[in-house]
């Protein structure tokens, strides 16, 4: 009987074996290159870490640099995969078209790994030029031509060897360490969860019924608002019309100052009345620790029967960064209108500092690459309108089920850089055509301008943005006015810190404490008030919190480091004391101050020392505002007194225990 089992020939045969032998190896190929992806976009977070380890040490501990280190590696790895499987999705469709299957093999490797070479590239580029060429910036036009060329130099890396010997590298070289992080990735998940670490989402909690006749707290924030440029405080530019008719009903102070010069800290200083020298929040990532996160503003008047709620549109002032989210019954940062920054807001972990440090410190390339992407796609659109807040403070405070005294606080971006105010407001002091683009800004650096551009004409854009920033918190005001509730409600305005145009120095933050960066404005609304009247003792922002506190019957704590300004509303001056602000960046939380620049301000001087070297400034600056005229060696006991004066309040903060 014949055997029924068809036979093969000798060709057939061995072809069978060698498709059944390399197999395994074919399946396993589309999974190197996943690894090996991932190996250098993981990679590249090391030079970032390298780079900034000396920076986030001031104010994070490893263990917290590690957290945060996880959430940025996860990020990659979830960018790996969506390359990777869009190199799969060519490769698919490539099987349809005949001939084609084994050069989209080939683009699916060597292209696959010239991109995410690319990116660890730039970060290497990156850090070179800033251990190098600190004060080099490639700006935009830099940027145009550098980026491609080192794109093409990444392609033709990737196609000088042969196929095989590139997927021999991946398999000896790069998967190793792309599956060491993937491990470390899944490991630090397991961990995040452990310490209850979540998401954080916007919440309005709902209300209690308190029997109260408190009147409600507007507190209105805006972002680099400095008084030099309001026509409120005498600029020659009708910036700000709507604060002059505000300020009819209200008081208006005139020498109001910043505690610092950048938003973390300040807001800080607002939030619970401590100098950054105290609170320890002193570097742009900082944030609140142990006890201090339960002594704010808004815990206390929570305590007093408050509903209190905190909506910003920047992410530096708000209770995620500063650790303060139990003190609020409600909290929302608003996102962005368009572009890839509204993405950021879904990283932002309670419990971890990865609002700040995805974007500032651990993913800076990534971070950079979208701010170039947003301002190539949305170059002419105003990124962050104030408007978005307002809406969400008068939904706030129409809610029907919040049957108790609000307390909201309110902090809007404009009119931070980029100065690109939105029509009509646009054009109305620069007719030209420069700076009309976010792209535009790219350039500006603090110590630099964009190409082609004057400072008058930056000012100008500045200025711009100003009137629309008046013209907004105005709306708003007008919209309490005509619902009834300005006259049964407490209304501040301030802003976190000033900006700068003069010294050579752009922008905010830095050594630097000249009035433009540190004098702000100040209006203080009563509920019922109807006439205004001018403040001309000095004040600090350190000074709100007990204000606010007083004008609802309650006492300061004894932690909070001012003074209540509720007697000067009433005609009757302060005492005599001094105000403080500082930039304190260079200095590690854990160790005691050295570093930094910190100015002392009384009735009639302010005095700017740099705390290392000593170099010192001295100004009369209710006569001398612009700061031109240092005073030192003409009124050497008068700058003698003050820098004793600042060496003894030093010595005391130095004793003071550290986190």
């Amino acid at each position: 009987m014949a055997d029924p089992t068809p036979t093969l020939a000798l060709p057939e045969v061995v072809e069978v074996q060698r498709l059944v032998s390399v197999s395994p190896k074919i399946k396993r190929e589309p999974l190197i290159l996943l690894v090996s992806i991932a190996a250098l976009m993981c990679s590249s977070l090391e030079l970032e870490l390298i780079e900034q380890l000396d920076t986030l040490t001031l104010y994070m501990s490893f263990r917290e640099i590690f957290w945060d280190a996880s959430v940025a590696l996860l990020i990659l790895l979830g960018m790996a995969a969506v390359w990777w499987l869009c190199l799969l999705l060519l490769v698919r469709l490539s099987d349809f078209r005949p001939g084609r299957s084994r050069r989209a093999t080939t683009v699916f490797w060597r292209l696959g790994l010239a991109i995410p070479l690319l990116y660890f590239v730039l970060d290497f580029f990156d850090a070179t030029r800033l251990r190098f060429y600190p004060r080099w910036h490639p700006g935009p036009l830099g940027w145009m031509w550098q980026g491609p060329l080192l794109a093409l130099v990444c392609v033709a890396i990737m196609w000088m060897p042969t196929l095989s010997a590139l997927q021999r590298f991946c398999r000896t070289r790069l998967a190793p360490i792309g599956w060491l992080h993937i491990i470390v990735v899944f490991a630090a998940i397991l961990g995040l969860g452990a310490r209850g670490v979540r998401l954080f989402r916007d919440y309005v909690h709902p209300g209690r019924v308190v029997a109260s006749t408190l009147p409600d707290i507007y507190l209105i924030t805006t972002d680099a608002l400095r008084s030099d440029d309001m026509s409120l405080y005498g600029y020659a530019r009708p910036t700000t019309p709507s604060l002059e008719r505000f300020a009819q009903r209200a008081f208006t102070f005139d020498y109001f100052f910043a505690n610092s010069n950048f938003t973390t800290a300040a807001t800080t200083s607002v939030e619970d009345g401590k100098l950054p020298w105290t609170h320890r929040v002193l570097q742009l990532g900082g944030f609140l620790r142990g006890q201090s996160r339960q002594e704010s503003l808004g815990a206390l008047l929570r305590q007093r029967g408050y509903y209190t709620s905190m909506i910003s549109s920047n992410s530096l002032a708000t209770p995620i960064q500063h650790r303060t989210l139990d003190g609020y019954d409600a909290v929302e940062y608003v996102l962005t209108r368009n572009g890839f920054a509204s993405f950021v807001r879904y990283t932002d972990f309670v419990g971890l500092n990865t609002l700040y440090t995805l974007s500032g410190t651990l993913l800076k390339s990534l971070a950079g690459l979208r701010l170039y992407l947003d301002a190539l796609i949305w170059n002419d659109r105003f990124a962050s309108p104030a408007e978005p807040v307002f809406e969400r403070v008068r939904s706030l405070a129409e809610k029907p089920d919040i049957r108790q005294p609000r307390f909201v606080w309110a902090h809007v971006l404009p009119p931070h850089d980029p100065y690109l105010a939105p029509l009509p407001f646009r054009g109305r002091f620069l007719s030209s055509s420069k700076l009309t683009r976010i792209y535009d800004f790219l350039g500006l650096h603090n110590d630099a301008l964009p190409p082609g551009v004057s400072v008058d004409e930056l000012r100008a854009r500045y200025d711009e943005d100003v009137a629309y920033t008046d013209h907004a918190v105005g709306s708003f005001l007008d919209w309490l006015d005509k619902t009834g509730r300005l006259d049964r409600s407490i209304i501040i305005i301030s802003a976190d810190h000033g900006e700068s145009f003069e010294h050579g120095w752009f922008k905010h933050t830095g050594p630097y404490l000249f009035n433009g960066l540190i004098r702000v404005p100040l209006l203080i609304h009563l509920p019922g008030q109807k006439q205004g009247a001018r403040v001309t003792q000095a004040a600090e922002q350190v000074d709100l919190l007990p204000t606010i506190l007083e004008l609802v019957g309650s006492q300061a704590p004894a932690w909070s480091e001012g003074t209540s300004l509720v007697p000067e509303l009433h005609g009757q001056p302060l005492s005599q004391r001094l105000i403080f602000s500082m930039n304190l960046e260079q200095n590690s939380i854990y160790e005691p101050i050295r570093r930094g620049t910190a100015a002392v301000i009384d009735q009639d001087f302010k005095y700017i020392e740099q705390l290392e070297t000593h170099q010192a400034l001295l100004y009369r600056y209710r006569t001398d505002p612009g700061e031109e005229h240092n005073l030192v060696e003409s009124e050497p006991a008068i700058a003698s007194r003050m820098s004793e004066l600042l060496a003894n309040q030093l010595r005391e903060v130095n004793r003071r225990p550290l986190p």
